[in-house]
This record gives C-alpha cells, structure tokens and sequence, in this order.
C-alpha cells in the first residue's frame, strides 16, 4: 500500500511522527511518503535530511498557517495534483488544514482511504466573541464537516474535541477513534542526556552550579501563557535570585496572537530569564531543568508535549486549570494546576517546587511512571494503526 502522510511541514513529521511512520513502515508493507512544507524558521533542509534516512520520500509543498483564500485554495489543487501524480492508496491528515484539505483532495481524485489526526483545535474554536472569530469558526466547522464526511477514520488525541464534534454531528461515532496523546518514553527518560552535555550546556547559557531552572517551551503566543511566564519570573526575581526561567520556542509569525519581539527582549533585560527562541537541544534543555512549565490557555491537543516531554524525564510540571492541559497533571502528585492567566499563582507553584527539593524528587518520579503508563508513544501508535488502516 502507498500511504501518503499530510502534514505542516518536514519539522513535525520528526518531532512528533517517528513511531507513526515506523510502525506504518513495517515489515515493508507500505511505502510512506510525506507531503509537506520546509520550514525556512526551522533550518531548511536539516528535517528534510532525517526523511529521507528513515526511507520517507517527501514533496514539498507551500503551506500557510493561517486564513487567506487564495492561498487555501492553491494548497488544495497542490494536494490535489500531488496525490494524483503519487497515485496514493491511503492519506493520513495531520493538523487543520491537511485534515480540511487534504481529505477533500484525496476524495476528489478517489483515494481509496482517508484518514484524519485532531492534535487539537486551534485558535479558531478559542472563546472570542467578535464577529470575525465567530464567522472563521462557522466556517472551519463547516470544512470539518466536508473533510470529516469524506474521510474514513477521524483520529483524536483529546476527549474535549471529541465529544465536542460529536455533540455538533460533524463526525460519525463509528468514524472517530480515542486515544491519548503521546511521548517517545524511550528517547525522553532521565538519564538521555551524559552530564558533561549537561555541564557545557549550563556553562554556554551562563547557568551557575548553585542556579535552578524554570523551563517553559512553547510557540511565542500570548495564549500559550508567555505574559504569565515572564510576569511569574518578574514575581521570584529578588526573593529567589538562583532560580532561572527559560523560555524556548519560535516567534508565531503571522498570528494575531504574536507576542512582540519587543517584549520578549524587554523581558531579556533582566537577569533570571532568557528567551532562546528555537531550539533542537530539548532533551538537553529539559536535562537541566528543575521544573517545567506550560501555562497555557489555548485550545491545545488535551497532553501537550511541553508537559508530557519533561514528564517522561521525571520532571515536575505546573500547567493551568484549561481543560486541554490539565489532564497530564495530578496536582500535588507530579505537580500543580493553577488558574488560568494567574502570575501570582504560577510563582507561587514554582516557588513551592523550587524550595522543597524532597518534593520536587517525589513530583518527578511520578511524572515519569505517568508518561510511561499514559504517554507511551509505542503503545499508543500501536493502537491507533489497528484501528485506522
């Protein structure tokens, strides 16, 4: 079988799809290719080169994040032209507009399978009341209920969406399939990264022995709780000078939602935080964190990998109370739940972490037994392949 994967672009087929595309690779059964774009932000070419080593042939192809017609259409006659030349007996959408489009361009030419991923919703189904978020949301849902129509299986990876595209009849309840979502427990466990990369990585960022780190990694986007972040280290700078947050991730280009490059340099000023922009040295980063935090209220896949990464290397996280984080957090066994957009609760639970080192080992081994008995990548992926091919 010829399975084409459709998806953003190179970065995430790594990061979030090498088990997916091994065990659909097995045995030799199936040739994947991977229809996708080369992020120029995430060093071109360096993605496209791992594809390739794992047997992936991929086609490039331009893709836009956000909202424009024109550019939505001219994604969809390239998908459309891609799978015709490719001549694919199976499609697996990741993401919003591979699943929007890119089920409807397999139905137009006649893919024998279709299948759609919801790693979460995004900001069209965020809370805005305007007219504009209410007419975009009108809109993707009724994409949805095109692409979801069409398609075969719709693959959740969040309770919350999936009871909520039920609730609206947009997908069948024989079509949807419920998992968890996922972590590569092997390659993220305690003991991935040699300390001597531990110790050059501190020395390169000017982290001092005595020094705790705060991390938090996510897309540079106000939803995804960076102000909180930024204000919870304003909240510990003198009472706990050796604690140092770090905050890892991509500017979001083009987002409504962007948070100012100003800002983010404004909060460089000061000594305990620094903004490393993006970076492919997580495990490491994660490596020499103390306790990790994501306090986001964004509409995310319901375990986002800020949490279940550090997690499985058996670190204590602090997320917010949203539905679509909370669920990798028990608070005060791994960790803790605050409200959401609350700075002083936030520093209140780094503080009590950071300051009770007995508790924080006890946070982090839970974390890890979690991620393993939850998160597991293998065990999940082996699932949902039985259930989607």
């Amino acid at each position: 079988m010829k399975i084409a994967i459709i998806i953003p672009n190179d970065f995430s087929v790594v990061w979030f799809c090498g088990e997916l595309v091994k065990a659909l690779q097995a045995g030799g059964r199936n040739e994947v290719c991977v229809i996708a774009d080369i992020h120029d932000g995430y060093e071109r070419g360096h993605y496209a080169e791992i594809m390739k080593e794992w047997g992936l042939k991929h086609i490039p192809v331009e893709f836009y994040r956000f909202v424009n017609p024109l550019k939505d259409l001219k994604y969809l006659l390239s998908l459309r032209k891609i799978l015709r030349q490719q001549n694919c007996d199976m499609v697996l959408n990741i993401s919003t507009k591979p699943n929007l489009y890119g089920s409807i361009a397999a139905r137009l030419i006649g893919v024998d399978r279709i299948v759609c991923s919801v790693w979460g919703l995004g900001l069209a189904f965020a809370d805005a009341k305007g007219l504009k978020a209410r007419t975009l949301r009108m809109i993707v849902k009724a994409l949805y209920r095109i692409a979801f129509g069409v398609s075969d299986k719709v693959w959740f990876t969040n309770k919350i969406d999936h009871d909520y595209m039920l609730s609206l009849g947009i997908v069948a309840p024989d079509k949807a399939v419920l998992t968890k979502n996922y972590v590569n427990t092997e390659d993220f466990k305690p003991s991935a990264v040699p300390e001597e990369n531990q110790l050059a990585l501190r020395k390169e960022l000017g982290i001092a022995d005595r020094d705790k780190v705060v991390i938090m990694l996510a897309r540079m986007s106000w939803a995804k709780g960076v102000r909180e972040y930024v204000e919870a280290a304003g909240i510990l700078r003198k009472e706990l000078p050796d604690l140092k947050f770090l905050l890892v991730g991509p500017e979001d280009v083009g987002s409504s939602d962007r948070v100012p490059h100003s800002y983010l340099s404004d909060s460089e000023q000061h000594e305990n935080f620094m903004w490393l922009g993006f970076r492919r040295d997580v495990k490491e980063l994660y490596s020499i964190s103390d306790v990790a935090v994501y306090p986001s209220y964004y509409r995310e896949g319901g375990y986002p990998r800020g949490l279940t990464e550090p997690m499985a290397m058996s670190k204590p996280v602090i997320t917010t109370d949203s539905i679509h984080c909370s669920g990798t957090v028990e608070h005060g066994r791994n960790g803790f739940v605050v409200p959401i957009k609350d700075s002083t609760s936030l520093a209140g639970a780094i503080r009590q972490i950071a300051c009770d080192d007995e508790l924080a080992k006890n946070f982090g081994q839970y974390s890890r037994m979690k991620a393993v008995n939850e998160f597991d990548e293998t065990t999940i992926i082996r699932q949902v392949v039985q259930q989607i091919m």
